[in-house]
């Protein structure tokens, strides 16, 4: 069961994992274009409205889709299958009312809110963005409800539908407008921008519905309708409310903070820094392409969150603590090895990725890299942090997350508004306060995660083979990149470099056991994948420490077959001793 339950999880977040690689390539293929033939200060639009956006929707949908994920798969774990379609019905119209809402407000207060933000021209891109909120709202429930059921195709399969129509037609009315708008084209350039985003979350939308209705047809034929439900409707909504509200307070800190921090860095830019409001833009502009880069490789750690939480869920309702420890420490230890390899990547090659990226832009691609150089340092915390956020919320732990996010929020609204007003300084304090929360967000986390798994393994020693094995791959990949830029551009030679850090650091990883064989056999093709790096399974247990039954104990090595045959037959009264005294227990009981 164990094993099946792992092999789960780690099919799930595979199916996520290479689902977010398209996503990503496909968004790359989104932004770059736009971040190359968009000035940064019609960017600082783009990014407004999507802060905006992201605080609306994670004040609508960020704890409920978890709360789902989380009932459907406790359900499915104990056998209630007709109860879990009953949460998903609750949860569908909880989250369109919720998302109507806040599409209405993001609509028709886009003018105020654009104010606020110091950025009066974000208003029609604000005004773009509302609709998407409602879609991506009935997308969260239909997601939660196929996460929990440890479906993750559905969630993988409209995504990459989403990312594909947003290329085709947010790319294409942007590039439309700048050819043919006179006034004003980079402004409107991003509105068009956004409106291929609202259209592509509508088709998403459509898909999870049309996915929804095939696989109700499909349970009818099964005899569901004989379980008792045994939570009224009005009981589960409570259930959901009380558990999502804690976590969507969370959720909001950290998209409330980049919205405090996108206003503060505009207005002390302006009133520390005294920048005029086109270089304010400019620098928002900038920085928001590094947040943009450093997003990449941390956005491949949300499938882990999202394909544990059902697993980790059914597990603790299972009371199955030896699996719970498993899981939560594979989690851990497949986050880091994500994460780690990607902060030193980053910050290594931070300078020609931006070349790369901003080909067209070499002013921009110059001041982003610096900042994307700070801000990698975080990326195995973001990780990190979305992974103890989930393993605490399976827990029932709630609430301990949003304690701890308070505070490093705390702490980075203090940090960015004294440093973004020193002149030396400016930008980059938005950077160093953002490495810094996410470092004291996580350590919280990490304590608080030792009361409730005292087993899990230790996060440094899991770390420690993986920053060594990251280490040699930025040494080797680094020289790699240093021997080809006397053949080639710098932003060219970038490309096989990070081809061979890869291979290097699979590689090492490898070499100094910072990955093992169940974790390698567990993802699909698995058993293939580790023989080609020539890796052994772990030694089976001895006979002996497996539970045997009484008549299987061993005997005395002088006793014949037939004498023990006839001492298993006779009356307990008569039995010969055993080795141990008392009853036998089984040593993984003792």
């Amino acid at each position: 069961m164990a094993q099946d339950n792992k092999r789960s999880f780690m099919k799930g977040a595979a199916i996520l994992s290479a689902s977010t690689l398209i996503v990503k390539l496909l968004g790359l293929l989104f932004s770059i274009p736009l971040a190359n033939f968009v000035a940064p200060e019609g960017m600082s639009h783009f990014y407004i409205a999507y802060n905006i956006f992201g605080l609306f929707l994670m004040l609508s949908t960020a704890g409920l889709p978890v709360a789902v994920s989380r009932m459907v798969g406790t359900a499915y774990a104990q056998g209630r299958r007709r109860e879990a379609d009953r949460v998903f019905s609750v949860a569908f119209w909880l989250f369109f009312l919720l998302g109507l809402f806040g599409c209405l407000v993001m609509f028709f207060g886009a003018d105020q809110i654009a104010q606020w933000y110091s950025s009066p021209d974000s208003n029609y891109a604000i005004m773009a963005l509302a609709p998407t909120l409602f879609f991506i709202s009935l997308e969260s429930s239909l997601r939660g409800y196929f996460q929990g059921r440890s479906n993750m195709v559905p969630t993988a399969t409209s995504q990459i539908i989403e990312a594909v129509t947003k290329v085709i037609i947010g790319v294409g009315l942007a590039f439309y407008i700048i050819q043919n708008v006179s006034e004003d084209p980079d402004r409107w350039a991003a509105v068009g921008a956004i409106v291929g985003v609202s259209i592509s979350a509508a088709l998403g939308a459509m898909y999870l519905l049309g996915f929804k209705a095939v696989q109700s047809r499909r349970d009818k034929k099964e005899a569901w309708a004989e379980e008792p439900i045994l939570t009224s409707r009005k009981q589960m909504l409570m259930n959901l409310i009380r558990f999502a509200v804690p976590i969507t307070i969370g959720s909001c800190f950290l998209s409330l903070l980049d919205t405090v921090d996108g206003a503060i860095l505009l207005q002390r830019l302006q009133a520390g820094a005294g920048l005029t409001q086109e270089m304010a833009d400019w620098w928002n502009g900038t920085i928001g392409h590094a947040r943009k880069f450093f997003d990449l490789p941390g956005a491949f750690v949300v499938p882990i969150s999202t394909s544990l939480l059902p697993i980790l869920s059914g597990a603790i309702a299972s009371k199955n603590q030896r699996q719970v420890d498993k899981i939560s420490s594979m989690a851990l230890r497949v986050t880091l090895l994500i994460g780690v390899p990607s902060s030193v990547g980053m910050a290594i090659f931070a300078r020609p990725i931006c070349q790369l990226l901003l080909y067209n832009q070499p002013e921009v691609a110059k001041e982003a890299a610096p900042l994307l150089t700070m801000l990698s340092l975080a990326i195995a915390f973001s990780g990190l942090l979305f992974t103890t956020n989930a393993i605490l919320q399976s827990f029932g732990r709630a609430t301990r997350p949003v304690i701890d996010m308070a505070v490093g929020g705390v702490v980075k609204i203090v940090l960015s508004y004294v440093l973004i007003g020193i002149p030396q300084v400016a930008a980059m304090g938005s950077a160093i306060s953002t490495v810094v929360s996410y470092v004291v967000m996580v350590v919280l986390n990490v304590f608080a995660l030792r009361s409730s798994l005292p087993k899990m393994d230790s996060v440094v020693k899991t770390a420690l083979p993986l920053v060594l094995a990251s280490a040699v791959m930025g040494a080797v990949s680094y020289g790699a990149y240093w021997l080809l830029t006397w053949v080639v551009s710098p932003r060219v030679a970038v490309i096989p470099a990070i081809l061979v850090a890869i291979l290097v650091y699979a590689l090492c990883a490898v070499l100094f056991k910072g990955v093992g064989y169940e974790d390698v056999a567990a993802l699909p093709k698995g058993h293939t994948l580790a023989r080609l790096l020539r890796m052994k399974p772990e030694e089976p247990p001895r006979r002996r420490e497996a539970p045997l039954p009484e008549e299987e104990l061993p005997l005395e090595k002088a006793a014949s077959s037939g004498a023990a045959s006839e001492e298993r037959k006779a009356p307990p009264a008569r039995k010969a001793p055993s080795r141990s005294r008392g009853k036998y227990v089984p040593r993984h009981m003792r």
